[in-house]
């Protein structure tokens, strides 16, 4: 059973120690994939974070949803204390026979930019109103 301590808002998996395994399979995680952690005894989703932007990638995992409170807890009250961490038991199957919580996030520059200027161009693809223009002021007076 690994064991990590709780010094971060994440797990780093250089952090882990006693099971090598773990650390190695955290790490080898794309950016955006998730993994089912048991820490201290409860279950919850965390997601790899996502590379440097200098494209290197980052070493860590961190909380989603109850997962995120309950560790935000631990750090608060335990900061400090070593906590286990294992894999739940139908985890043990290889990755790609698990269906994943999120897709991988889009990595490439190209990808990243197309995704922002689509973004941006959204407020143009919407119903615009070609009648009388008010200002909010005139808009609460006719309530």
């Amino acid at each position: 059973m690994a064991r990590t301590t709780i010094s971060d808002f994440v797990i780093w998996a250089k952090q882990i120690h006693d099971d090598e395994d773990l650390g190695q399979r955290i790490a080898a995680l794309n950016a955006g994939q998730t993994i089912d952690l048991v820490v201290d005894g409860v279950r919850g989703v965390w997601r790899k974070m996502d590379d440097g932007k200098d494209g290197r990638p980052t070493r860590g995992v961190r909380p989603l949803g109850q997962a995120q409170v309950f560790w935000r807890a631990l750090y608060e009250s335990r900061r400090g204390d070593v906590v286990t961490v294992e894999l739940p038991v139908d985890e043990t199957r290889p990755a790609g026979e698990r269906a994943m919580v999120f897709p991988p996030m889009a990595r490439t520059e190209e990808e990243r930019r197309a995704a922002l200027q689509a973004l941006l161009d959204a407020g143009r693809q919407g119903w615009r109103s070609d009648g009388r223009r008010m200002t909010r002021d005139e808009m609460h007076e006719r309530g």
